[in-house]
């Protein structure tokens, strides 16, 4: 079969392998009309390209080959045909050896057709630019593709390999590689092209190999090459889903041949494979699938195992009986073993889950209890500690490193003594602070391996794992869908921290007289997505339909919420009676919020948001008023970009309706458009003001800036007597060019308009108004205690202080710069120690000052 690839590191030798069939030929990339006329398609939609690459090479998509069900009569021929084929093989192979040797005479005698054609190529590829290597493979790979679709394998398994001879070295970097003199565009281009073949290879070698019997030997080699061909196009992109997919088909058929232990082994990696594609596309159903029948041929093989090796674990259980053997497993001493009462004997760990940034992680859930501590074998004191059922990810550094060590070394079920020096239990973090202090001293632990599960690390760093149980019918909830959910937390020792369904029992429980129950009638809650859910709750409802039921494991979960939709008062009182009983203190003894725990939600319905106009549901001007209504309540939350989300919405709803109620609606959207202005002058106001922002930060103010001054436009043309329009102008003169005394008019004619209304924006939050700079007026307080407290002369004294105070006189001052500068406190200073001038002119300032209090304050307070 032509599909035996033998890597070498240096060399990147391939060799081609005849089947006993002998159906492998040599083809020709002469007389490949289809393949040129695909790349000459392909010529003529191609960019124009950097240092003179060539466009036959640019842009290879992936040819998805179709799945097709063999042809029987392709593979399954006679031994007569097979030995015709075979001596039309060799005619053929010997002529293009005779061919071959006319152009090259220092091929040998005794040379195979197959290392005579290698030899042949790298010939030609010395007299090739980089452009024609790419333009030949991607002809080769065209021409593969074809003949795959055929159902001609042997062929299109040759054409692949001609690929990626041609291409294989553009993968260099060509500053390392000047020889080949290809630029970095070429360089990406036989990387993509190379991932395709080797994707298509691992599909073509696996269909080859499901029609073989199971007894062939052939198919295990064939599969190996198919694991092989993945691997290829994965060390090319570790994200390539398709490779991923295929390698672990071709491991799950490798292991139907191999035995018990080793088809457990091959089994986890193919079941890490899709899960790795679950990771990057959760929606891949056939990965779902393949992964769930997997994990059932695994338990299966455990089962197996378990039933024909009764009698080994009858005599382990003997063994630990009498005093099993002490085995050190890292052979320093630092962690060692007696086995107490044998597992399943189940093969269960995957060295890959250990990486952190791995696609997938694994949680071991034991049962650990410290038996005693101290002297050189830790068994000078006898603890007695009762035992503590924890759970945590495999390699998480907040748990002790000797008791992951000792979980990865046993099997499910297994109970085991470890004695553990103190460098192997240096951990401090909230997991290992569950379990007994060693107090720095070898100690003597009982552990036994209750499960293991493996979940989906979505952030690729240990903070926040997901696993789907059953994912539910119909669609994905989307943003502002109604959510009804109930939902759970558990801490990491499997404890239930806090349910919805809680309610709280006065009649008994602690000694306050406060219990949790639950209450399995109880309705579900009901949220918004995107609004006032709770973020954790909210990242696991994303990911189901309805009925489905998912979990979320986090590093550090937010504070539960305190107060629960619906205005809900049980509700909301359990969950932070739920918080309260569940602080976790630390060593120091200081209270922490919930660590290593999972939220565990039942998603029963699904009510997507209200569409608009065209929805059923649709209320006409009271959909608008309602929308509004909920955006106005986001806001005084400080849901910025939930309450914006909701006034957008209003403002396009209302530009799709004509007719009636035109002017309710116009009333409503002018209304959305001066809050949405509001908010982003409101946003962008201090950013603007600030001199230590990145350029970025400014440029989203910047953008914020502008498109309220868009709404501002918009409802000056529309509505410009709107106290609405006012105070946004306002916002924005103050926020632009700290036009102060502009915006006070704004705020004026805003307030002659309906001096009741205090929903319109800017009554309660513009603050500013017309006045000198506050700078101003602190530079005369400053001056003012100068004078009072460094000159020694009396009239001096009195002189600059009147001088300063005249100043002040003639400077208009809004009553927040009062408040700011306490100028009013100089003020009374000055009153108290100095001439009649002086005196007469405190009290006028400080006179002025109250009465235009009078007249600012009405604006600021809501």
């Amino acid at each position: 079969f032509g599909g035996l690839l033998l890597l070498d590191s240096h060399a990147r030798a391939l060799e081609f392998c005849l089947t006993p069939a002998g159906e492998h030929r040599i083809a020709r990339v002469r007389g490949h009309s289809r393949a040129r006329q695909h790349v000459a398609r392909r010529a003529q939609i191609a960019p124009a390209m950097p240092d003179g690459a060539d466009a036959a090479g640019d842009g290879d998509e992936e040819v998805i080959i179709e799945e097709m069900e063999p042809d029987s009569g392709t593979f399954g021929a006679t031994d007569g045909a097979a030995a015709a084929a075979a001596v039309a093989m060799n005619k053929e192979a010997n002529a293009a050896k005779d061919e071959s040797a006319g152009e090259d005479d220092e091929i040998p005698e005794g040379t195979s057709p197959q290392e005579a054609e290698m030899l042949k190529i790298d010939k030609e590829k010395k007299t090739m630019s980089a452009s024609d290597k790419l333009e030949r493979s991607i002809l080769w790979k065209a021409e593969g593709n074809d003949l795959f679709k055929k159902n001609e394998i042997f062929k299109a398994v040759d054409c692949y390999y001609h690929a990626i001879l041609y291409c294989r070295e553009l993968m260099s970097n060509p500053q390392y590689y000047p020889k080949l003199e290809h630029n970095d565009f070429q360089r990406k281009t036989a990387q993509d092209l190379c991932e395709s073949v080797y994707t298509n290879l691992a599909l073509v070698q696996t269909k080859y190999a499901n029609t073989l019997a199971p007894d062939d030997a052939e198919m295990a080699k064939v599969l190996e090459e198919a694991v092989k061909s993945g691997s290829e196009a994965l060390k090319i992109n570790a994200k390539n889903v398709k490779a991923m997919f295929r390698r672990g088909m071709a491991r799950s058929m490798l292991a139907k041949g191999a035995k018990n232990v080793e088809a457990q082994k091959i089994l986890a990696d193919a079941k890490a494979d899709f899960l790795a594609v679950l990771a990057e596309d959760p929606q891949n159903r056939d990965a779902r699938v393949e992964a769930k029948a997997v994990q059932e041929r695994i338990k299966a093989l455990k089962k197996e195992e378990a039933e024909h090796e009764g009698k080994t674990f009858a005599f382990g259980a003997t063994l630990s009986g009498i005093g099993a053997k002490e085995k050190d497993l890292l052979g320093d001493g630092s962690v060692k073993k007696r086995l107490e009462d044998a597992g399943d004997g189940g093969v269960w760990m995957n060295e890959d889950w250990l990486a952190p940034d791995a696609a997938v992680k694994c949680v071991v859930h034991i049962t650990c209890a410290m038996l005693s501590s101290g002297g050189d074998e830790g068994k000078d004191v006898k603890c007695g500690t009762a035992p503590v059922n924890v759970s945590f990810i495999l390699g998480d550094t907040d748990m002790h490193e000797g008791i992951g060590i000792a979980a990865r070394s046993m099997t499910i079920g297994e109970v085991a003594n470890f004695t553990m020096a103190p460098t192997r239990l240096r951990a401090e973090g909230n997991l290992a602070s569950l379990l007994p202090d060693p107090n720095g001293v070898t100690s003597v632990w009982q552990i036994k391996l209750l499960k293991f599960v493996i979940w989906q690390d979505t952030a690729r760093n240990g903070e926040r794992l997901q696993k789907i149980q059953e994912e539910g019918y119909g669609r994905f909830p989307e943003e502002l869908s109604e959510v009804f959910v109930h939902w759970r937390v558990f801490g990491p020792d499997g404890s239930m921290v806090h349910s919805s369904r809680n309610t709280i029992d006065l009649r008994s429980g602690t000694a306050g007289g406060l219990k949790q129950v639950e209450d399995e009638d109880k309705e579900a809650p009901c949220y918004v997505l995107s609004e006032n859910c709770w973020e954790p709750l909210a990242i696991v409802c994303r990911s189901l339909r309805q009925g489905g039921v998912g979990e979320l494991r986090m590093k550090r979960l937010p504070p539960l919420p305190k107060e629960e939709p619906g205005g809900d008062a049980t509700a909301s009182a359990s969950a932070q009676l739920s918080m309260m009983m569940n602080k976790f203190k630390s060593k120091d003894g200081k209270e922490q919020d919930l660590r290593h725990c999972t939220v565990r939600a039942e998603l029963e319905r699904v009510v997507p948001p209200l569409a608009g106009p065209e929805d059923a549901r649709w209320e006409g001007v009271a959909a608008l008023v309602q929308e509004r209504y909920r955006a106005e309540l986001l806001l005084e939350r400080g849901a910025e970009a939930a309450g914006l989300v909701r006034l957008r919405r209003v403002v396009a709803w209302a530009a799709q309706l004509t007719g009636a109620n035109a002017a309710a609606v116009a009333s409503e959207a002018a209304a959305a458009r001066a809050s949405i202005g509001w908010v982003l002058a409101c946003r962008a106001a201090p950013i603007l003001d600030l001199g230590n922002v990145t350029s970025d930060v400014l440029a989203a103010a910047r953008r914020d800036l502008q498109e309220a001054e868009d709404q501002c436009a918009w409802l000056e043309e529309h509505h410009p007597n709107s106290p609405g329009t006012r105070c946004l102008r306002a916002k924005i003169l103050v926020a632009q060019d700290d036009d102060f005394a502009g915006a006070h008019a704004q705020l004026l004619e805003a307030q002659k308009v309906a001096p009741d209304d205090k929903r319109a924006p800017g009554r309660g939050l513009l603050r500013r108004v017309p006045g000198q700079a506050p700078i101003k007026v602190v530079e005369i307080r400053d001056s003012l205690k100068r004078a009072r407290s460094e000159s020694s002369d009396d009239a001096a004294r009195e002189e600059a202080v009147v001088k300063l105070l005249r100043q002040l006189e003639t400077t208009r001052i809004s009553w927040e710069t009062v408040m700011e500068t306490r100028i009013g406190v100089e003020l009374k200073s000055c009153q108290d120690g100095y001439g009649a001038e002086a005196q007469r002119l405190c009290a006028q300032i400080l006179g002025r000052l109250k009465d235009e209090s009078k007249e600012q304050r009405p604006m600021w307070e809501s």
